[in-house]
């Protein structure tokens, strides 16, 4: 049951959108000013930072829970984590992207927005990738901090052979989108077609995100409250 959580979580953490057109506007704006070669390394880390963000977030939760919550999220904070899962996947469904715009434009502060453009315009060495992939997975904390302390709960309910490779399987799964656009873009698509694609596909997206938030949250509520 640990298991099927953490990969149901992980799926739904993989389908936030913030992370995939970070990296969209990092091939996009990198690829006019450096070589091929150097834009796929700026990726690379970029997509090695959001994982970095993923894996330390789980672990400093396992910390968390295990010395100050008895090592265990108490039912009430399980349905506090439902609760609010169930308000994302609303939010998904319904106010994730600004209405009216043929764009992926998302509702966050300006400022953020600004913020990762300008990073992603600027960056020019792998550092400053790393770190553009940790501020991305950062900015959609409201939405998978509640997904977070599930998997950690889940994770300190397994034995300890089982548990870095629970941690692990999560990360990967959360880059996956990421990992996908770079094979795209490796096999000689651009950016732009990719932005494309996720315009063309908005409605489906929001859909999808939507429906995984209120699967998981369902589940937790039925194997792990109920």
């Amino acid at each position: 049951m640990c298991i099927a959580t953490v990969i149901l979580a992980g799926i739904t953490q993989a389908s936030l959108q913030l992370g995939l057109g970070g990296l969209i506007l990092l091939y996009h704006n990198s690829l006019g000013r450096h070589r091929r070669r150097k834009t796929r390394y700026l990726a690379k880390n970029y997509i090695i930072g959001s994982c970095a963000i993923t894996f330390l977030m789980v672990c400093a939760l396992c910390f968390l829970i295990g010395n100050f919550f008895s090592g265990a999220l108490a039912t009430e904070w399980l349905v506090i984590c439902v609760g609010i899962m169930v308000a994302s996947g609303l939010i998904m469904l319904l106010l994730y992207y600004r209405k009216g715009r043929k764009s992926t434009e998302l509702w966050l502060p300006k400022s953020i927005t600004r913020f990762i453009q300008r990073k992603a315009r600027t960056t020019n060495d792998g550092i400053e990738a790393f770190s553009l992939g940790l501020l991305s997975s950062f900015a959609e904390m409201p939405f998978s901090l509640a997904i977070y302390f599930v998997v950690a709960n889940c994770v300190l309910n397994m034995s300890a052979g089982w548990q870095v490779f629970a941690i692990v399987l999560y990360t990967i799964l959360t880059a996956v989108p990421l990992v996908i656009l770079k094979i795209f873009i490796k096999n000689g698509r651009n950016a732009v077609e990719a932005q494309k694609w996720r315009v063309n596909n908005k409605v489906f997206s929001k859909l999808f995100s939507g429906s995984a938030f209120m699967i998981l949250a369902m589940f937790i509520l039925a194997f792990w409250v109920m």
